[in-house]
Order: structure tokens, then sequence, then C-alpha cells
């Protein structure tokens, strides 16, 4: 049974740098172990295998970067937005901070069921002359992703879940992107695998270990219209 002076925090935080390789289980760990040394009084869950009540919304893919990604945790106590943020860094290795906290209404819903869409910039390096019109136009776009089941590679017809892919630059070391892509629970793209179909198609170059790729934002949709997930509970935060 949920208590009802329950509080839920959601905090944006950067991973940058050598921290891009932290797995999530590690970053798990790594975020339990602030908490502990922060002295959060963290709620826990019911039944005989407790465990913290902390969510990492739409984990990163190993090697990822991130301007904007989110952290929720459920708290016994309340606590001030700006001194959670300040206790939690503490704890915490370069390259990784919270910058930013608000609470939110507390439910059985947690924001991973809410975030439907990732914003990520690219860089290609070699990549150039990429024909993303006639990617986009094609009846189906296709990209090889592995069954969870069966671990094998299969085909996937993605093309529902691009929302945007747009050059940002192009030079001579290659190209830089940005793309808007579904990500929601059993529903993500990733980028990594978009870019190298995108490449067959351009008959580009893809080197997949040379991709460089930071996610900007997670978005929900709010009102008919995606907004950042920080300015989700926006209107919630300012009533309360």
């Amino acid at each position: 049974m949920q208590t009802t002076d329950m509080h839920r925090y959601l905090l944006v935080f950067y991973k940058k740098g050598n921290m891009r390789f932290i797995s999530h289980l590690d970053l798990q760990r790594l975020f339990k172990r602030c908490i502990k040394r922060a002295g959060i009084e963290v709620a826990y869950s019911n039944g005989f295998n407790p465990h913290e009540k902390i969510n990492i919304v739409h984990p990163l893919s190993l090697g990822f970067e991130t301007d904007r990604d989110y952290f929720e945790i459920d708290t016994q106590t309340p606590y001030p937005e700006d001194r959670l943020v300040e206790i939690m860094n503490l704890a915490l290795p370069e390259g990784i901070r919270f910058t930013f906290c608000r609470e939110i209404p507390h439910s059985s819903r947690n924001s991973s069921s809410i975030a439907e869409s990732s914003l990520y910039e690219a860089v290609l390096p070699s990549s150039q002359n990429l024909n993303i019109d006639g990617f986009i136009i094609q009846d189906r776009v296709a990209i090889l992703k592995k069954d969870k089941k069966t671990k094998k590679m299969v085909e996937k017809d993605v093309k529902d879940w691009i929302g945007r892919i747009e050059l940002l630059e192009e030079t001579q070391a290659g190209s830089r992107l940005s793309l808007l892509l579904r990500s929601a629970p059993n529903e993500t793209l990733n980028p990594v695998n978009l870019l190298e179909s995108l490449c067959a198609f351009s008959g580009c170059p893809f080197d997949r270990e040379s991709v460089r790729v930071t996610r900007k934002d997670l978005f929900a949709r709010k009102d008919g219209e995606l907004v950042s997930l920080s300015c989700y509970y926006e209107q919630e935060h300012q009533n309360g």
C-alpha cells in the first residue's frame, strides 16, 4: 500500500566524457551510493526484497553522452529542491552532475511511462551527401534490431518512430545531425541503428565505433504537444 506522505522528485543530470561508458546497472549503483552517502531518506518498495524507489528514465545505450537525462526518487520526507541537487552532487565523480530538481506529483505511474520521444545530436565522421529526404519518404524505413527472445538480428520497419532527421552541419570531416525519435517502453529507436540504415541508403561509409551520440532531452506529450519532460509537470508544480 502506498503511503500518502511520500514525496517524488524529478532530477535532471548530464553524463559526459568517460562517464558515457558506464552501464545502466553501474549508474543505478552509483546513484544508490550517492543517496546513501548524502543521507537521503529514500522510500523502499514493499515485499520480501525491498529496494530503493528510484527510476532512471529511459536509460541510454552504452557510449552515449547526454545533456539532459532524468532520474526519479521517492523519499519519506520532503527536501528543498536545490538542496537535493547539492547533496547528491557531493558524491558524484567527474563527468556526471545533477543540474535541476522539481518535486512532482506522486502516483503509480513514473516518468518512464510518460516520456515518448528523445532528441539526439549525432556526429558521423566521413559521412557526406546523406540523402535524408529520400530516406524519409520511403514507404518503410527498415533497421536491423536484435530480437529480445531469439537474440537474432531481425529487420523492423521504424518509419512511424521517426519524428525528424535534420542535417545541422556538413564538412569534410563528416556530418552533424539532429534526430527526434520514438523513445517509449518497448518502442525505443536506437539512433545508431537508424544512422546505419541512412548511410547504407545514401551509399555513405559507416563506422559504428566512430559515431558520437548525445541525447539533448526527453519529451512527453501534453495538450497535444511535445514538451520537455522537465516542463511536463510545470503546471502541477505551480498549483502545488
